[in-house]
Formats: C-alpha cells, structure tokens, sequence
C-alpha cells in the first residue's frame, strides 16, 4: 500500500526522569530541561487526581472528541489493512468512541485500558463485544498477540522516558506485520529555545499544552520525530496525516492532531526506538 501523507496547516518515575535528565546535557540546557520537568511533569504521573479529571469527564469528552474525521480516517485505514476477526487493542480507550466501537463493527476482537474506571464501565456497556479493563500503558501487561495496538491521544501526560519503554514492550506482542497507531499534537510550533526541548530537539516533555481550557503538561514529538521513532523500530510507514481539528466543546481550543500507522516488517525483529531516554 501506498504511504498516506496529507498536511493542512503548518503547525511513576517522573521524579527520577528530572535527576537523570539534569546529569545529561549542555549545562544551560539540561538545567533548563530538568526545572522545567520538575515544575511541569509531576503533573503528569497518574495520580488520583488526574483519575479522577477523566472519570468527571468521561461522556463530555466523548461528545467533544466523537466526531472527530482525522481519527476515523485513520482507524479506517487501519481497518482495511486488517482482517477480520484480528486481536487488536486499543490504549486509552476512553468510553469506546469512537475507536474501539470502529474496530468491533468491522468484526475486531477488541481489549481496550484506560486509567478511567468510569470511562471503561462506559465503554464495556456501549461495545459489549469488546473487553475492557482498567490499567495505565505504562504498567499494563499484555496477553498474547495483536494484529494491531492503537495508542490515540493516551500517551500524552507521560514522560518520553515512561512513553519509550512502554511503546518498545507493547510493541513486542505485535504479529508479523502487525500495525502500531499513534495519535499525537506534534511539537513543531514550540519555540525553539522553550527549556521542554530535549537535547535532541525530537521533542518536548511537561510543555504546556491548552487542554479542556486549562494548561497540561503534555509529551509532543515533532512529525518527523515520530515517524523515525517508528522506523527506528524497524517498522514502515504506511500512513501519516496532519490536521487541525476543533473539539465539540468552547472549552477547546483547535488542536493540531498527527496520526500515523506503522506497519512491522513480517516477523523481523524489533529494536529500541530512537531517541533513546535520558540515562
């Protein structure tokens, strides 16, 4: 298959990932970096408050998110490269809308996670052919294999460090050209001196990024950043979009939304993504 590209518009452990951060690095950078993680990324370890921010939102942020056509174009895509009746699941599955109701109307086996108990007791009444259960990417342990996993929009709060180890082991219970979906915001506008830059300038952590009105330390990799973290892995691109979408909510500001699908290569081995963390 051809490789999708459309562009519209340009564009826990934290605590240990801080230390370690400030010990790599140009000193003003590595500084920069760590004070700015240290301030920001705490906020992003799954506590019970940031539990209980999606357990509240739960059906808003379905209507706000729902009808979203850049995610459903990509899901789509997904699921033509698919056969049916393949394992596939979905992190971060929210209430089930609109991914995973996507995937088991086109007759997937779907295992959905979200951190949200309210949201997975949504998402199990609404696609009862699916199994969904509670648990975060970043712990959460795989049973048997998938034709395909789809992290939308769910690795967002994480840091790189917690982002990189969880895709590379979820990865790893792919099958043989199996496909890796990954909804992200890419960090191309950020400010090239902002201190969320690593040193690599793939990416920026703890960056403040508007979200249901109020500010949220968020991960971003630039677009091409993430594409050569999948490739990185060994994998292809088969699909790659960039647009701007506007949430069904005045609380949301517009959002630039990157979605890709890599595919593995047969059953050839899967490496590390790059960059690889600060040590």
């Amino acid at each position: 298959m051809a490789v999708v590209v459309r562009t519209v518009y340009p564009l826990s452990q934290l605590l240990v990932e801080v230390a370690a951060s400030a010990r790599d690095g140009p000193e003003r950078h590595r500084v920069a970096h760590a004070e700015r993680l240290e301030t920001n990324v705490k906020a992003a370890a799954m506590t019970t408050e940031e539990h209980q921010m999606w357990d509240d939102l739960n059906i808003e942020y379905e209507n706000a998110y729902r009808d979203n056509p850049f995610k459903k174009a990509c899901v789509e895509t997904a699921i033509s490269l698919l056969t049916p009746g393949s394992r596939v699941l979905d992190v971060g599955c929210g209430t089930g809308i609109p991914v995973a109701q996507m995937l088991s109307e086109a007759g997937m086996l779907v295992t959905g996670i979200d951190v949200s108990p309210n949201m997975t007791k949504i998402a199990q009444s609404q696609i009862p052919t699916g199994t969904f259960e509670v648990g975060n990417m970043v712990e959460y342990e795989p049973r048997g294999q998938f034709a395909a996993i789809f992290i939308i929009y769910s690795h967002l709060g994480l840091s790189y460090a917690a982002f990189h180890r969880a895709t590379s082991r979820l990865a790893q219970t792919l099958l043989p050209d199996g496909l890796l979906v990954i909804g992200q915001s890419p960090a191309d506008d950020v400010a090239p001196d902002d201190p969320a830059w690593d040193e690599t300038k793939a990416y920026v952590e703890g960056y403040n990024l508007p979200f249901w009105g109020e500010p949220f330390p968020t991960l971003m990799l630039k677009r091409e950043s993430q594409k050569e973290f999948l490739r990185s892995m060994g994998m292809d691109i088969v699909y790659d979009t960039l647009d701007v979408f506007q949430p069904n909510n005045p609380k949301c500001a517009p959002e630039h939304q990157q979605y890709v699908i890599a595919r593995r290569r047969g059953s050839s081995r899967l490496r590390k993504p790059e960059p690889k963390p600060y040590s």
